[in-house]
């Protein structure tokens, strides 16, 4: 029988004998196995997550809603651990489903970072990559994120706004206080559905 150890991710195999009608458990050990239990489980989970995402759309807005209620007090404690733990599955170069979909908020202190990383003045900053949308927030003009380059890499990362260094909010508490926001990246970004999938285990 197989199951899985939390810390180390190793296999354990626990072996069961018969002897004159009763079972004899025996001493489990660690097995260094190539593909553990625990990455499987990982995998299943990332495993076409966008179309999975889209297909449970209505289940997540509802558990996302579940998390405003008495049944998600202290869930933020366990964001940290779940957010390194879907990092250490995800490599963002190759994906970038943020940078070609969405666009952060420029604020004056990341106008003023951004421009100043470009060599550019502020105004023809924002005349040149910038427009204002129905918040009246700064944002990029086009998708993806003209910062972009064809390799995944952001060419202003040292100088990136505040919304993209905070990009996924997987280890924040945004991510429970800010559903409707959680809902959209749950299609967007592999680390928010991954999330979301590994707290669905936690709050019943």
């Amino acid at each position: 029988m197989f199951f899985s150890n939390g810390q180390t991710g190793a296999v354990v195999v626990e072996s069961v004998v018969i002897n004159q009608g009763n079972k004899i458990r025996l001493l489990s050990q660690y097995c260094l196995c190539t593909i553990t239990y625990l990455c499987t489980l990982m995998n299943d989970i990332l495993t076409n997550w966008k179309e999975k995402a889209i297909e449970q759309q209505k289940a997540n807005k509802q558990f996302l809603q579940k998390l405003q209620t008495k049944k998600g007090r202290g869930v933020e404690k366990k964001l940290p651990d779940l957010h390194d733990e879907a990092f250490s599955h995800i490599d963002c170069l190759q994906c970038a489903g943020c940078c070609k979909t969405i666009s952060p908020r420029f604020k004056a202190p990341d106008i003023k970072r951004a421009a100043k990383y470009v060599g550019m003045k502020e105004t023809a900053f924002i005349d040149t990559y910038l427009k204002m949308d129905e918040d009246g927030d700064y944002v990029v003009t086009t998708a993806p994120c003209p910062f972009l380059d064809a390799e995944n890499y952001c060419s202003i990362y040292d100088a990136r706004p505040g919304d993209c260094q905070n990009y996924p909010y997987t280890d924040s508490y945004d991510f429970v206080k800010r559903p409707n926001i959680t809902f959209l990246n749950s299609t967007i970004c592999p680390a928010v559905f991954y999330v979301l999938e590994k707290l669905k285990d936690i709050v019943k």
